[in-house]
């Protein structure tokens, strides 16, 4: 049953494109490594791993491989799925799962190196596996190694830090809750050690959408938490058949268990919960021409702020909003979100030129129930869809004047 109707809320998902792809992952952020020695041309092919300065390990390297065979292959239309054919890592353990990890590889000399999208769990082994042979006739038989990622020595245990949305009050059809860890956990637990409970503490029935590759951030210390969406939609069958997860009038408390593991294999520090209650479902699309903007005056280094009618997605407005000069160039600064997701502020690194600017807003925002700037969730699928979907941006202009 769970599988079922998570297949179909899966299907539902990608037919209606309610959520975006882009607020569930972020783009990867450059690490710092360690120095790297320049692989001898003349020596055997090797695994090596590669450490930052904390000694974490980040990179998985194959050097003294033919630079010609590597280059023809990153050459290629496809090849990231070639050089994953090349070297390929996966979990050192019989009882889980032989997939190859997710990430991307680059080249230079005889050198490919693998960066993992997720960062290695400590503790965890894993094995490593060159595949010579895919470098073409001549080949040498097949390298393998395996490594253990180490434990960070002295670091606390991961902890929640925050739980989005973070207002006490949230809409019948609310789509995703975000998690906030003060360091990274570990993969592969998460709908274990999460329970939404109704207001007599007795756990809702699957009121999340259970996917294979949990939603974290690269640095494994965000989740976002999808409510089934097939329980949320109208006219769909998951909902007809077992109901919505959160019903308006309602109170619910969502709870992280310290049971979790961190990525150093070690349980949360404690338990944290967040009480809310559930009122009527958001139906209307987001709508910039009813924000608004509060305008700083020139010269200070005020924030320009933004109200919203009602709370938007606080990962979503990280960066789906900027601000431009009529030249178009950036206004650089610091983005703070408040006053329960209604509110969007940007304080400038330098003080305010006088001069007209533009707020620039990705149509991909959407609010808590998955509403977007001019279209609603809620789109009727057995009638004719008459509203098309709008991409692009829309962009608010304000003026900074001089202080009276």
């Amino acid at each position: 049953m769970r599988r079922l109707l998570a297949g179909r809320a899966l299907s539902l998902l990608s037919a209606c494109c309610a959520v975006s792809a882009c607020g569930w992952l972020l783009a990867a952020e450059p690490t710092k490594a360690a120095p790297m020695i320049a692989a001898p041309t003349d020596a055997a092919p090797s695994i090596q791993e590669v450490a930052d300065a904390d000694g974490q390990i980040i990179a998985i390297e194959a050097r003294s491989l033919p630079a010609d065979g590597l280059m023809r292959l990153n050459q290629r239309p496809d090849s990231q799925a070639a050089l994953a054919r090349v070297l390929n890592v996966t979990v050192d353990d019989p009882a889980a799962s032989q997939t190859a990890m997710a990430g991307s590889y680059t080249v230079r000399p005889g050198v490919l190196r693998f960066t993992p999208r997720y960062a290695f769990r400590a503790g965890q082994g894993y094995r490593v596996v060159l595949h010579w042979s895919e470098l073409g006739p001549g080949a040498a038989s097949d390298v393998i190694d395996r490594f253990r990622a180490p434990a960070q020595a002295g670091a606390p245990p991961a902890e929640v830090t925050a739980i989005f949305p973070s207002a006490a009050s949230l809409p019948e059809n609310q789509l995703r809750f975000y998690l906030h860890f003060s360091a990274p956990m570990a993969r592969g637990a998460a709908y274990d050690h999460v329970r939404l409970l109704d207001r007599r503490g007795r756990p809702v029935d699957l009121p999340f959408l259970e996917l294979g590759e949990e939603l974290w951030d690269p640095r494994q210390q965000r989740l976002t938490l999808l409510i089934d969406p097939g329980r949320i939609k109208r006219g769909v069958q998951p909902r007809e058949s077992v109901g919505p997860v959160l019903r308006s009038g309602e109170q619910y408390t969502l709870v992280v268990q310290a049971s979790w593991l961190d990525a150093q294999n070690r349980p949360l520090r404690q338990a944290l919960a967040k009480h809310f209650r559930v009122g009527p479902p958001i139906a209307s699309a987001i709508d910039p021409a009813q924000w608004q903007l509060r305008v700083p005056a020139g010269g200070s280094r005020d924030p320009l702020a933004i109200d919203f009618l009602w709370p938007l997605d606080h990962a979503l407005l990280q960066r789906m909003l900027a601000v431009r000069s009529a030249a178009g160039t950036p206004i650089e600064g610091e983005v703070r979100v408040s006053h329960e997701e209604r509110r969007w502020e940007l304080r400038p690194a330098l003080p305010w030129p006088l001069g007209k600017f533009e707020v620039v807003v990705d149509r991909a925002l959407e609010d808590l129930a998955g509403n977007r700037i001019g279209r609603p969730f809620e789109v009727d699928q057995v009638g004719p869809i008459t509203q098309q979907i709008q991409t692009g941006v829309v962009r608010l202009e304000f003026e900074i004047r001089a202080p009276r």
